[in-house]
């Protein structure tokens, strides 16, 4: 391994070696794409890889918080992906909007947030 790696230590060693380990929370990120509608290609994208990076680094932390077996944490890694991909999602289409009417955005969270209804 490159010295210039070898902070990554292990990590970097087994992802190099084989992609295997990773595939479930891929197939989260996936599942979770299936209702990305009101998202441009690039917020998918960037969704996606988000998404599947919380899926492998929180998976495994949860199955080792709450003392899981091997199937738990791959079935931890798909939910927390899938998850992510709706929570990621909706902040992407939250920012676009806020973007592009901020005081609107505002006023209409804040009344959705309260009660009020749109304003």
């Amino acid at each position: 391994m490159s010295e210039r790696l070898s902070w990554l230590g292990d990590n970097f060693a087994s992802l190099s070696a084989s992609p295997a380990p990773y595939l479930p929370p891929a197939l989260g990120s996936l599942i979770g794409l299936r209702w990305a509608g009101a998202q441009t290609p690039t917020q998918k994208v960037v969704s996606f890889g988000l998404s599947f990076g919380l899926g492998v680094y929180l998976g495994p932390a949860v199955a080792e918080i709450l003392s899981l077996g091997p199937k738990a944490t791959v079935a931890a890694g798909i939910l927390i992906a899938i998850v992510g991909m709706d929570v990621l999602g909706g902040l992407m289409v939250a920012g676009t909007a806020f973007r592009n009417d901020p005081v609107g955005s505002f006023k209409a969270w804040w009344g959705a947030w309260w009660n009020r209804g749109p304003s």
